[in-house]
């Protein structure tokens, strides 16, 4: 059974859900490959032992190789990270996570960025 987050994953283990995320599915050559100054190809088959054991992988034959996956959905996970950015980095406050970011990425927004963000706000203020 998956957990509801990956609050308890070590930092490679991290790094390898990074890569399964972006990639949707990556056998061990394409984590290695992916992971800034990788482990060795064992370290990685090693640690992704422990996810699948965690239950936060799985996987499936490809040919000679397997392609391992997340369990848990893309949606899913991005929730819990960003819970836990907000939770660790400003004391609980989402206002204060999106008002920092505003102000070290807004100049790189694009106009239907900005319509969008502003469309959430209109929203909230009518709640």
């Amino acid at each position: 059974m998956a957990h509801g987050s990956h609050v308890h994953l070590t930092r490679r283990e991290r790094q390898i859900m990074d890569v399964l995320y972006a990639q949707e599915e990556a056998s061990v050559n394409d984590i290695v490959d992916r992971i800034p100054d990788s482990p060795s190809y064992s370290a990685v088959r090693a640690l992704l032992k422990k996810l699948m054991d965690k239950g936060h992988i799985a996987f499936r034959p490809d040919g000679p190789k397997y392609l391992y996956r997340p369990v848990l959905p893309k949606s899913t996970a991005k929730k819990s990270a960003v819970q836990r950015l907000v939770n660790t980095f400003f004391d609980g406050s989402a206002g204060s996570a999106l008002v920092n970011m505003l102000r070290s990425e807004g100049a790189d927004l694009t106009a239907a960025e900005i319509a969008a963000i502003e469309a959430e706000i209109k929203k909230l203020k009518q709640s």
